[in-house]
């Protein structure tokens, strides 16, 4: 659970991070990093195992399985290390900040240092001119000789259980974003669209096949774009663009996928042509209404769930792409 908690971090800075811009600047990503000599921009490594031993004129961001950054090493302004087992020394200008299953610090700090981690261990020749602020199930363990001018402020906590509950409240935040989004942009398609929802409704009906084709191949496709993207730093970027993308995508399929079966509804009781606004929007809420009970079944909720987005997203993309032509 560690190693998992420093992997979140790890995933959540990487996501936003922006690509270098300067020339000067070291981005590395590889199963074995070694680093040395003079760097006079930032340094943003992503990998397996990782050595450090130079002079960083700019910011060091680093996150792996396992860190290490040297004696020689000097870092002019912000450390950020995120990995499974992490060991420190050197000289450091501004913060530091680090989290991992296992910190060991030996360094000269000009400014404040904070750790969360599983253990953590501050050595003999550790300097720290700020004040060291760590998050760990158990104290750290400071050599006597360590010299912390700022003072010591420690909080007791598993690093793990606190980055599992934030991320379960996070997990809600975007249910109940994605479920209020879905409703809204059915309600609306509804309203201002009804001539998309209803051609939408007959392809689904009329040409099965083809929008089945359409929704496997932008539902299973987008995350196969996605993972390509992101196997480079230079990647990601698009790959959060695509990401956005499969969401709405997703979304406004699902949406799709209820106004449908409102709509079939409607036929049913026999007001097929042209309904009044009050009958489609409630279609569309008896359509929501339906999805969501039927995803709440066992097995067959998530085969329901999957067809609404896989139909509703070919649907809507190939209605677009008629009506683009």
């Amino acid at each position: 659970m560690r190693r998992a908690a420093a992997a979140v971090f790890a995933a959540a800075w990487l996501a936003f991070a922006p690509a270098p811009a300067a020339a000067s600047d070291l981005s590395r990503m590889a199963p074995m990093i070694d680093v040395q000599g003079l760097i006079e921009g930032d340094v943003t490594l992503a990998g397996g195992r990782i050595a450090v031993e130079a002079e960083i004129a700019g910011d060091l961001v680093a996150t792996g399985a396992s860190i290490g950054i040297g004696a020689a090493t000097s870092v002019a302004r912000n450390v950020f290390l995120f990995g499974g087992e992490i060991a420190m020394a050197g000289r450091y200008a501004q913060r530091v900040w680090a989290a991992g299953g296992e910190v060991v610090l030996d360094i000269a700090a000009a400014g404040d240092v904070s750790l969360a981690a599983g253990r953590v261990v501050v050595g003999p020749n550790t300097r720290i001119a700020g004040k060291l602020r760590v998050w760990s199930p158990d104290p750290p363990l400071i050599h006597a000789s360590a010299e912390i001018a700022g003072g010591v402020a420690y909080a007791p906590g598993d690093v793990a259980n606190a980055v599992d509950a934030l991320l379960g409240y996070v997990g809600a935040i975007l249910r109940w974003g994605f479920t209020f989004a879905v409703w809204a942009t059915a309600i609306l398609l509804a309203a201002f669209a009804p001539g998309f929802v209803a051609a939408c409704a007959e392809a689904i009906a009329a040409r099965t096949g083809a929008v089945l084709l359409w929704g496997v191949c932008l539902v299973f496709g987008l995350p196969f774009l996605i993972l390509l993207s992101a196997v480079t730093l230079v990647g990601l970027p698009l790959a959060g663009a695509l990401i956005l993308v499969l969401g709405f995508g997703l979304g406004l399929g699902y949406a799709l996928a209820a106004a449908a079966i409102g709509i079939w509804g409607l036929r049913l009781l026999g007001r097929s042509t042209d309904p009044a606004l009050f009958w489609r929007l409630a279609a569309v809420f008896a359509g929501l209404v339906a999805l969501a009970a039927l995803r709440h079944i066992p097995v067959a909720g998530t085969v329901v769930l999957a067809a609404a987005f896989v139909f509703g997203l070919g649907a809507a993309s190939r209605e677009i792409n008629r009506r683009m032509r």
